[in-house]
């Protein structure tokens, strides 16, 4: 008899709960309706949680840089592209296929750079405060681009898991986002592999607070 809402250890008969497990534990079929909050990135008393909440403060407000250098396409290009995480598997999609934001909506968000003062002068110091100041950008989209910014951790977080766990994996193409460029950059991983959808599993390690 088919499982209900069949999860990764499900699949592979994995003798582990979500309740032994650091991480969020994905669905096979649909998004898992958890979110990643950068705030609490830079509340955490980790240095390492610090250093990741600026690098997505940095590597966003560097998107604003180029908007307000009027190299608005590539930034507005490169918004889209970090507007929706896949791979990690968090978010309101029942079908693990979420939206991207389109271009008009990447420049409402990047205008900031332009029409707030505080914010043309020194960019942001939290990037999650986009979401009170764009309609339409909630906690779900503020979840994946952060997730894309931080995919080089994740994808790390992952592997380590996979191999202290046991979890199969296989060379998978995943795109990261290169905090140093500023670019996507393609990379051969060993990830897990969602049957349903024979595409990689780049960010099982979303941390979940215990």
């Amino acid at each position: 008899m088919a499982l209900v809402r069949p999860r990764l250890n499900d699949h592979f008969d994995l003798p582990f709960s979500q309740e032994q497990v650091a991480f969020a534990i994905p669905l096979l079929d649909e998004d898992l309706p958890l979110y990643v909050d950068p705030f609490l990135l830079w509340k955490s008393p980790s240095q390492q949680d610090n250093s990741l909440h600026a690098q997505i403060v940095n590597s966003f407000n560097y998107l604003g840089s180029l908007f307000v250098k009027d190299e608005q396409d590539e930034a507005i290009n490169l918004l889209i592209q970090l507007s929706e995480c896949d791979e990690v598997g968090l978010g309101n999609s029942m079908s693990r296929k979420g939206l991207k934001i389109g271009p008009r909506t990447a420049a409402d968000i990047l205008s900031l750079f332009k029409d707030i003062p505080q914010i043309q002068k020194s960019g942001f110091t939290h990037f999650e405060e986009v979401q009170l100041l764009v309609e339409g950008i909630a906690q779900d989209r503020i979840s994946d681009i952060a997730c894309n910014l931080l995919m080089s951790f994740l994808v790390d977080y992952t592997i380590d898991e996979c191999k202290r766990w046991l979890i199969p994996t296989a060379k998978s193409q995943v795109n990261i986002y290169n905090c140093k460029s500023n670019q996507f950059v393609s990379e051969a991983v060993d990830l897990p592999v969602n049957p349903e959808t024979n595409r990689p599993w780049g960010a099982l390690g979303t941390v979940v607070n215990k």
